[in-house]
C-alpha cells in the first residue's frame, strides 16, 4: 500500500479528531483498503477502534503520528516496506545551509561553493560571517571586487547564504546563531535589504561598496522603484533603528530615493 502525502495528513488528522468526516478519495480508501472508518449516508464515520488502527497502521509504516513529529529521511525510509521514500519523510535540503569559505580574499574550495548541514557548518570558527542575500552572488563572489579587497585582511571568512525556497532562510538563522563572530549582512541596497541586515544576530556593518562608488550606481541606474514600493513596509523600522551604519544608510536612501539591487554591484 502506498501512502501519499495526502492520505499521512488524513491519518494524522484522524488521530488528533475522530469526528465525522465528508467523502474524500482518502476516506474511502482507508474504509475498502484498512477497514478505517463507515460511510453512512454522505459522511464517513468513525469509532476510537477505527483510530487505533489508523495508529497501529502509522506505526507499522514507521510513520509520524502527528505532523509535528520529526520525520525520518529518504534513506531511512527504505525500512518502510511498501511506502513511498517521499511520504512523511525530510525534504532532501532541510537542515541545509549554503556557504563557502575565504581565506583573505582566496576561496578555500574550489571551484563552487559547499553544502552541510546547520549543526556541522554552526562548529566552524570564522573570524567573520558574511550573509549574502542572493544565491547567484554567493556563487561569483570573488568576482566582487570591492568585497575581495575588503576580505583581504579578514582572516577566514563564511559567506553564508540567506537562503531561499530550496535552501531554508531558518536553517541559514539558525547557522548564524550558532557562530559567535561578528557578521555583515551582504543585502540588496534597498529598505528590505537594510531591514534583512538589521534583523541579524550579531551584526556589525551592512556591506556595500565605497559611498562615492554606491552614491554614483544608485544615481545612475535609477531604481526607484526599488526605494518607493518598500518605502510603506519598512521606512518606520528603519527611522527607528539604533544601528549606527544602517541609520546612515537610510538616511542616504532617502536622500537618493532610489534603490541597487545586489548583482549589480559585482562590476562597480
Amino acid at each position: 500500500m502506498q501512502i501519499s502525502a495526502t492520505e499521512l495528513k488524513f491519518l494524522q488528522g484522524l488521530l488528533a479528531d475522530s469526528r465525522d468526516r465528508a467523502p474524500s478519495v482518502s476516506a474511502e480508501l482507508f474504509r475498502r483498503e484498512c477497514y478505517i472508518g463507515t460511510r453512512i449516508g454522505r459522511k464517513f464515520v468513525y469509532t476510537p477502534e477505527d483510530v487505533v488502527r489508523a495508529k497501529n497502521l502509522l506505526i507499522a509504516l514507521n510513520l509520524p503520528l502527528t505532523a509535528n513529529d520529526r520525520p525520518t529521511d529518504r534513506a531511512d525510509a527504505a525500512r518502510r516496506p511498501g511506502i513511498s521514500e517521499k511520504s512523511g519523510t525530510l525534504d532532501p535540503h532541510a537542515n541545509a545551509v549554503a556557504f563557502r569559505v575565504f581565506v583573505g580574499h582566496t576561496p578555500v574550495t574550489q571551484p563552487g561553493y559547499q553544502v552541510a548541514t546547520v549543526e556541522e557548518v554552526g562548529c566552524l570558527t570564522p573570524d567573520l560571517v558574511v550573509v549574502v542575500e542572493n544565491f547567484e552572488t554567493l556563487r561569483q563572489l570573488e568576482r566582487y571586487e570591492w568585497v575581495m579587497a575588503r576580505l583581504t585582511s579578514a582572516g577566514t571568512t563564511l559567506a553564508l547564504f540567506r537562503g531561499d525556497t530550496i535552501y531554508r532562510l531558518d536553517d541559514a538563522h539558525r547557522c548564524v546563531d550558532a557562530l559567535n563572530c561578528p557578521v555583515w549582512g551582504f543585502h540588496d541596497f534597498d529598505p528590505a535589504g537594510l531591514h534583512m541586515s538589521m534583523s541579524i544576530k550579531n551584526l556589525s556593518e551592512h556591506l556595500v561598496p565605497p559611498q562615492a562608488v554606491l552614491r554614483a550606481a544608485v544615481e545612475s541606474k535609477k531604481r526607484s522603484d526599488l526605494y518607493f514600493s518598500q518605502f510603506d513596509q519598512y521606512g518606520k523600522t528603519l527611522t527607528a533603528c539604533s544601528h549606527p551604519q544602517i541609520a546612515a544608510l537610510w538616511v542616504l536612501m532617502k536622500s537618493l530615493q532610489k534603490g541597487l539591487p545586489q548583482e549589480w554591484m559585482r562590476d562597480l
